[in-house]
Order: C-alpha cells, then sequence, then structure tokens
C-alpha cells in the first residue's frame, strides 16, 4: 500500500497510524513520512493474531498531514491461515465405562468418547487408537468415530478380572496427539451356577431321632448381589413335607418325629430329600442335591389282626376240615421286630389246632384245623367262640387278640347259584340266518345231594332301550338242563327288536324243607345281529329345484336329496352317486353333461346329498336337467343295496332377466331391498332373485338414479316375461303403491336398457358433429369479414396518396371519407382535411373493388382498432422507404382533437413495410 501527499516541503509531510478494533494486534510502517511512501501493516501482538478465534482482521490506516491536519484513511481486511497449533483435546481426562461379562465380540462399550481439534478439520479428521496394554486384546476402537467396542467377548470373565484399564490415543492430521485412559469394569452376569460342598448321607433313630443338617453351597458370582445370592428350598416328594429348610441359611430339620413304619418298606428306611440350591440372578441359576436320611427301626408296633372278629363255617361229620384262617400284621419293618407266634383259647379250643405261618414283610396266617381224630356235630353244638392271641417276641412281650365264632353247618341247606361266566351275552343273527342251541346256562349248588333244574322266568324285548312289548316272546326257548335253543328263527328281526332278554332261575329239587330252593334271577342277553335286508330308501321331496345359470356359481349347491336305511352300523352307511345327467331342451333332444356333483353329510341316521355345480352354465339355454341320483348303503359282508331317484332341474335363460328402474340411489335401493322382494312377491307370487343393483348416469336419465336386474320364478321352474311382470304389478294395487314409495319407476328389459343407451350415445355423437359443423361456419365467416376490412384499410391508404397530390387551394369544407364512394361535388377524390371523429370504414357498404388483392400487401397485418384483436407482422425483406414516407402516414398522423374536446382514440399507425408509392 502506497501513502501519498502532492505537497512539497513540509506541506508534504504526513504522519501515519492504526484505527479499529484489531489495531491492538498490528504497527504501521514507517510511522511519518513525506510525499510518497510503500506503507506496511506489521504483527505487533501475535497471540491476538489467532485463526481460532478470529479468521479474519481489519485495521484503519490513517494518513494525517503534519501541517494542516488533513487526513485520509484507508481500510485493511487481514485474512489470517490457519496452522497445525492445537493438539486434539478430549472432554475427561478418565472415562469410566462398563460392559456385561457376557458381551459378544462387537458389542458396543461407548460411542460417546470424542476428542476436539481447535484446528478445525484443515488438518484432518481425528484417528483414535488404543496404545498397547492389558485389555488390548479384548477391546478395540473404530479409528473415525472413537466407538469403543468389544474385540473378544470369550474372553470376557468378571470372575477372573473385573477391571481393565486402557490408553486412548486421538491423533490428528498433522501428527499431533493426545491420550486419555480408558476404565472399563466388567458388569457381573449371573453365569455361575451355585455350587453343593460335599455329600449328606444322615443316619437317625425313628421317635426320638431330629435332623439338623446345614447345606453348604457358594457360588462364583460377585459377591454381596443377586447373582451370588442362595436361597434353599425343597423340591416336592414323598416325604418332603415332613422336613423344612431355612431358606437363608440351608439348615435341614424334620418337622415332627420320624416314623419307620411311615415309610415305604421297599425304601428300607431311607428318604431321600432333593434340595433346590437356587442364587437370585437374572436368570436364576441353581443346583440340586440329594440328602438320604436313613432312619433306624426299633420294635414299636403291636401286631394287629386284619378283623377285630372272624366267623367260621365247618360242615358236620367231617374230622380234621380246615376251619379258616387268621392273619395279622406287624408294621415294624425288621425281621427281629415283627415275627409273630399265635395261640388259642376259649371253650372247646381242645378240638382245634392252630398252625402258625410266617409270611413276607412282617404278615403272619394262623390255619385253624379240627383235629384229626374229631369231627363236629351240628344237633350237640351249633358254634363255638375262641380267642386267638398274636404275640410278638422280645422284652417287651407284646400281644393282641380276636375273636373266633366257629359255626357248624348242617347238610342241604344253601340255595342252587347260577354260574357268571354262562350267562355272558351273546349274539344271533336276524331273518333264519342261525338255528339249535345257542347258551347253555349253568347252574350251581354248595349241597352235595342237590336236584337242579334251569326255569324260564320272563322274556323282555327292547329296542333301542325301549321296551317293545312281546314280539320276541317266541324266538327262544330254555330246557331245563339250561340249553337255549332257537325257536322261529325266521321270526328274529333286528329292525324290530334289538335285544331279548331271558331272565332264568335255578331250583334245587332235593332241598331240604324250610331252606330256599331257588336261586337268585339270572339275565341271559341274546344281542340281535343286523343282516342288510333293507334298502335304502329317498325321502318324498316336493320340492321344485330352479336355477338361473347367470346366478349360480361353481361348487355352489342347486338341489338336494335325503335318504335313510333301517339297517344298522355299516349297513345303514349310505354313498349318494350321480348314475347320469342330462340336459332336455324345450325341443326334447337329451344331451348328456358332467356338470355335477353330489356331497354328502349325515345327521341321526339321515343322510342328505347336496347336488352341487362344477362349472357354470350357459344362461342362454333353456330347458331342464334330469339329474339321475342313487343311494347305495355299505355292508361289511352282505351284497349292497341300492336305489335310485330322478330330479328334474329347471332352468330359466336371460330371456325372463327384467330391469326396474328406480330413482333412488343404489345404496338406497340395497337399504330397502327386503321391502321390495316382500312387495314384489306379493304381487307376483313368485321367488324373486337378483342379480345386480347399479346407478345409472344421470346425464342419461333424469329421473331415473339406479336399476335393479331380477327373475321371477315361480315354483313349477316357469318364469315371468317383462309384459306378465308389469300386468301383475299393475294388478295389486297395494304392492304397486309400496314399490313406487319405494322409488320404482320403470320396468324394462335389460335389451331396451341397452338400445336406450346406445340411443343415446348416437344421438350425443350427433350433436357433436352438428356443432363441429357450426363453428367451421363461423371461423369462415370471420375470416371473410376480416379481408373485406382489410380491402377497405387498403383503398384508404390508396386514396390518402391521391390526397396529397391535390392543392390544397382545391380543397372543400365538405366531408369526406378516405378510401369510401363519398365524393365531393366536384367528383373528385376523396379529401383528408376532413375531422377525424372516426372513420367509421366498417358502417360503409363496399363496392366491387373490395375483392382485389394486392399482393404487395399479403405479408402484412394492419391493427387500425386497439381493442381488437392483434395481429403479428412478418417484417418485409426490403428496407422502407428515407425520402418519401409513406402518404396516409404522413396524412393521418397529427390528427387529435375532435369537436367534443374529447382525445380520441389513436388511429394512426407507422408501418415502414406499407410502401404505396408503387400504386
Amino acid at each position: 500500500m502506497v501513502a501519498y501527499d502532492p505537497d512539497q516541503g513540509a506541506n508534504g509531510t504526513f504522519l501515519l497510524s492504526l484505527n479499529g478494533t484489531d489495531a491492538e494486534a498490528f504497527n504501521v510502517s514507517p510511522e511519518r513520512a513525506a510525499v510518497s511512501v510503500s506503507v506496511q501493516v506489521v504483527v505487533k501482538n501475535s497471540e491476538m493474531v489467532d485463526y481460532e478465534k478470529k479468521t479474519e482482521m481489519q485495521v484503519q490506516v490513517v494518513a494525517t498531514d503534519s501541517v494542516s491536519g488533513n487526513y485520509s484513511v484507508a481500510t485493511v481486511t487481514i485474512h489470517l491461515r490457519n496452522i497445525n497449533d492445537h493438539r486434539p483435546v478430549f472432554s475427561k481426562s478418565l472415562y469410566e465405562l462398563t460392559v456385561p461379562e457376557n458381551s459378544p465380540t462387537g458389542f458396543l462399550v461407548t460411542d460417546s468418547i470424542e476428542a476436539t481439534d481447535l484446528d478445525g478439520d484443515e488438518w484432518g479428521p481425528i484417528t483414535y487408537s488404543l496404545l498397547p496394554g492389558a485389555g488390548e486384546d479384548l477391546f478395540e476402537v473404530e479409528p473415525k468415530s472413537g466407538n469403543v467396542t468389544v474385540k473378544n467377548g470369550t474372553l470376557l470373565d468378571r470372575e477372573k478380572q473385573a477391571m481393565y484399564y486402557l490408553t486412548m490415543q486421538a491423533t490428528d492430521g498433522g501428527n499431533q496427539s493426545t491420550t486419555t485412559m480408558l476404565q472399563i469394569t466388567l458388569l457381573d452376569v449371573n453365569d455361575n451356577p451355585p455350587v453343593v460342598r460335599g455329600s449328606y448321607n444322615i443316619f437317625v433313630p425313628e421317635e426320638d431321632g431330629d435332623v439338623s443338617v446345614t447345606i453348604q453351597a457358594y457360588d462364583d458370582d460377585q459377591p454381596g448381589t443377586n447373582n451370588s445370592r442362595l436361597l434353599f428350598s425343597l423340591l416336592p416328594g414323598s416325604y418332603s413335607q415332613n422336613f423344612s429348610i431355612d431358606p437363608d441359611t440351608g439348615l435341614l430339620r424334620n418337622l415332627e418325629p420320624l416314623d419307620r413304619e411311615a415309610i415305604d418298606p421297599a425304601l428300607e428306611g431311607r428318604i431321600v430329600l432333593t434340595v433346590h440350591v437356587a442364587d437370585c440372578g437374572e436368570p436364576s441359576l441353581s443346583t440340586d442335591v440329594n440328602v438320604t436320611i436313613t432312619v433306624e427301626d426299633i420294635n414299636d408296633n403291636l401286631p394287629i389282626f386284619n378283623q377285630s372278629s372272624y366267623e367260621f363255617f365247618v360242615m358236620e361229620r367231617v374230622p380234621g376240615a380246615l376251619v379258616g384262617t387268621v392273619k395279622a400284621w406287624d408294621a415294624d419293618q425288621t425281621a427281629a421286630n415283627n415275627r409273630i407266634s399265635f395261640s388259642l383259647s376259649g371253650t372247646g379250643a381242645n378240638n382245634f389246632i392252630l398252625q402258625s405261618i410266617v409270611l413276607a414283610l412282617g404278615w403272619a396266617e394262623g390255619h385253624l384245623w379240627l383235629l384229626p381224630d374229631v369231627s363236629l356235630d351240628y344237633e350237640t353244638q351249633k358254634l363255638f367262640n375262641l380267642t386267638v392271641s398274636a404275640e410278638n417276641p422280645g422284652p417287651q412281650g407284646l400281644e393282641s387278640t380276636a375273636n373266633i365264632t366257629v359255626v357248624v353247618v348242617d347238610v342241604n341247606d344253601e340255595p342252587p347259584t347260577l354260574d357268571a361266566v354262562s350267562l355272558q351275552s351273546i349274539s344271533v343273527a336276524e331273518n333264519g340266518s342261525e338255528h339249535g342251541q345257542v347258551a347253555q346256562v349253568i347252574a350251581q349248588d354248595v349241597d352235595t345231594n342237590a336236584l337242579l333244574r334251569i326255569e324260564l322266568v320272563d322274556v323282555l324285548c327292547t329296542k333301542a332301550g325301549v321296551d317293545v312289548g312281546s314280539v320276541c316272546h317266541g324266538w327262544f326257548s330254555v330246557d331245563t338242563n339250561g340249553s337255549v335253543y332257537i325257536n322261529q328263527s325266521e321270526a328274529i328281526d333286528y329292525e324290530v327288536c334289538h335285544l331279548v332278554t331271558l331272565v332264568v332261575r335255578a331250583q334245587d329239587l332235593a332241598t331240604d324243607l324250610g331252606f330256599d330252593a331257588y336261586s337268585s334271577n339270572g339275565s341271559l342277553l341274546i344281542n340281535i345281529k343286523d343282516k342288510n335286508d333293507n334298502t335304502p330308501y329317498f325321502l318324498p321331496n316336493n320340492q321344485t329345484f330352479v336355477i338361473i345359470p347367470e346366478l349360480v356359481l361353481p361348487n355352489q349347491q342347486v338341489a338336494s336329496v335325503q335318504a335313510r336305511d333301517e339297517d344298522s352300523e355299516d349297513n345303514g352307511i349310505i354313498k349318494f352317486s350321480i348314475l347320469k345327467a342330462d340336459f332336455v331342451p324345450k325341443d326334447g333332444a337329451t344331451n348328456p353333461v358332467q356338470v355335477f356333483r353330489i356331497s354328502q353329510s349325515v345327521e341321526a341316521g339321515l343322510y342328505t346329498g347336496s347336488i352341487e355345480l362344477v362349472t357354470n352354465l350357459d344362461s342362454t339355454l333353456q330347458g331342464t336337467y334330469q339329474v339321475t341320483v342313487q343311494a347305495q348303503d355299505q355292508p361289511a359282508m352282505d351284497p349292497a343295496l341300492e336305489t335310485q331317484t330322478t330330479l328334474n332341474l329347471f332352468t330359466v335363460d336371460q330371456s325372463y332377466r327384467v330391469r326396474l328402474q328406480f330413482s333412488t340411489s343404489r345404496e338406497d335401493v340395497g337399504a330397502n331391498m327386503e321391502e321390495i322382494k316382500a312387495a314384489l312377491i306379493q304381487a307376483t307370487r313368485t321367488s324373486v332373485y337378483v342379480v345386480t343393483i347399479q346407478n345409472i348416469d344421470s346425464m342419461a336419465r333424469a329421473r331415473v338414479n339406479s336399476y335393479m336386474d331380477a327373475y321371477f320364478v315361480f315354483s313349477n321352474g316357469s318364469a315371468l316375461t317383462l309384459t306378465e311382470l308389469n300386468v301383475m304389478i299393475r294388478k295389486d294395487q297395494d304392492a304397486l303403491r309400496q314399490l313406487l314409495q319405494l322409488g320404482l319407476v320403470v320396468v324394462s328389459s335389460q335389451e331396451t336398457q341397452e338400445f336406450n343407451q346406445t340411443q343415446l350415445l348416437t344421438n350425443v355423437i350427433i350433436g357433436l358433429v352438428v356443432s363441429l359443423v357450426l363453428v367451421l361456419v363461423i371461423m369462415i365467416t370471420a375470416l371473410v369479414c376480416f379481408r373485406k376490412s382489410y380491402h377497405r384499410k387498403l383503398r384508404a391508404m390508396k386514396a390518402g396518396k391521391e390526397a396529397r397530390k391535390t392543392p390544397i387551394e382545391t380543397m372543400t369544407p365538405a366531408a369526406a371519407i378516405p378510401g369510401t364512394n363519398v365524393y365531393n361535388t366536384d367528383r373528385a377524390n376523396p379529401m383528408l382535411d376532413l375531422p377525424t371523429k372516426d372513420l367509421g370504414l366498417e358502417c360503409h357498404s363496399s363496392s366491387d373493388l373490395d375483392y382485389h388483392s394486392l399482393n404487395s400487401l399479403d405479408e402484412n397485418s394492419v391493427d387500425l382498432d386497439t381493442d381488437s384483436k392483434e395481429f403479428k407482422r412478418k417484417d418485409l425483406p426490403h428496407n422502407p422507404p428515407e425520402s418519401d414516407s409513406e402518404p396516409l402516414t404522413a396524412a393521418l398522423s397529427g390528427r387529435s382533437a375532435g369537436t367534443s374536446g374529447q382525445q380520441q382514440r389513436e388511429l394512426s399507425f407507422t408501418n415502414p413495410g406499407l410502401d404505396t408509392t408503387d400504386l
């Protein structure tokens, strides 16, 4: 920068100084100069020149005249250049981080560590790294982002090392670096189950012995946390309810005295408890340990008889007979403590002998016999009352007693009995399938001289658990020896009776007087087996099936049949099939078709066959489908029986489709559908099948907004035509009034509606054509008028050119209009010195000259009215004449004020391309 003062001598001396907010950071050199000098701004205070504080500084260099004091100021803008004079800086010197010990490889420890560099990005991005040290094989840092992640998750184990210290370094692009310390603490995860020390086998005597043992366990997870806190519990078991364990200390105790006899003998006094040791971590880990407690047996139980008293019967006159057996049990579980011996006492005990037999598990039996040379006499003594004792050897000398009553039995005083095996139920087939003997009833009597016979008491006939009277009474007979025979094989009928019950009893003809000679009644059940002897039959069906092909879809049911079979089980199962299906048109020809299938269902023995459509039907066909359905039973053994029926399915073709037009919308018609159908059914006595409901374009019909297509079908398969429908609706005034209220406007066929729509479309097209012709006529007329106006303007230009050649003194004040057939009295050419209220060219009729064409003006457009449409002009290739201006332009220019004093519209123009001098 140069400072200059043009004065000479002392007047050319001036002083230089600095001003401004940044003036303290710089000096100006030199501070005094004369005439002209090169001025330098140098750094005075380098600490104030800092790029990180300001990237640009401004000072004002002031040159002051030393004599006059005049001064001049120059503003200097100083742009600072950045240098790498700062290291990256971490926000903390120590980052305390945590990570779960089970973290997988790649787990993000932290993403919040970031170093900043005051030098900005000019010296490159900051790169992060971990300096070598303990833990560098476990963790790593992402160089660009500084995110710390787990390098090898398998090595993380808090139980081995709980804390790591890492040094993290941040380096900028100028190789300036700084470090910070990372303190990473591994958070404990419940990954160690509890460990139980030792094994537990305890011996304790029953009754007085107590259990008191502490389960020793520990957990390697972090002390003082839920992961290492242990809880003890007993798992449910056969005897766990008799013990308790402290959940915190693990102290195991018995709740009540232990009893060896309460333990299953097979366990030999051993109780195995399972102690569950679990920590409180998430998820909880546990260990189970078995504690075996052996309860030692003592002789603390009396022998017990299985009965408090015994009653035995013995036949008279039978020496050495076995009278009966007594039985006792000692609950002690060792052989030394549960051994039992028997003894007998009482009046007449010398007639008997009691033999002891030791059994297993503390049981013993005593067999009571008559002495070999002793027999009892019923007439002498009827019974004996004895006492039996069971003793338990040992110092305690414990024993228990029971009473024995021996009853002497007289001969032939017992009634006979029927053998239950011989009364097991049997099965007999119906309809003469079996003959002869079918069962043998056996009777028994304990008396040795019994004379038995079997007799029939009653016959019960039931069907499905209901008594059907005496229909089966003659079917079977019972002989006195118990033989059961078929009497009427051909009469046996399953459909009449399912079960025959023969009530029989046995009689002992040799029974002594005073005793019952008859056994209790026994029942021999004879099940009648069903034979496939009934043909399936179809249930009457008066329903008429009608198919409207347009409405029926594949897989839809079009007809149904029902059938039964009086046989049972497999014999009564019915299977439907379609033997054939024919279409019979109105001309009588028969054509086989394969458009139906049948599916079946059963409920309470009634089989229903649903005839379904396989494919779409031709809606134009008129006639009847004849479908022959077969019902066949499915016996397992006998030949199958079947029956057939033929269904007539009447079709209604599209010619019967009727269209009803409504003044309401499709939504309103749909909402009122039930009322509309009810009114139509009332009027026509037919079934109404609705095909579709659609809206009609409002442009097509003024009063009609929607229509509904439907069929009206009688129960015999015939349908209403359009004419018949109209007649029937008009006959029922109530239904007609209701339909009109619901919006009915027109009843027509679908073809009529389609014809009206076609006619409407034709009329629209004809209207568009007529409109196009009118537009063309108007455009041609406008073009002709424009051409006439164009020629009138051309003649006005010619008249103006002639007027310039006319002497001024020959002009008259009479009115004349240039370019028209209005002339002065001398029949001269028109004059141009007239008042210019309005040329009014368009109001004068044109002569034949309007049709002359001037080729020199064909390429130009002239606008004499600013309110009319603006025409664009094509520039002519020749230049406009300079020496002689266009006559009409010169004549018309300058006309302004009229007689009214109002400013008239500008009617003149300048068009250098219209040079009419050649005309």
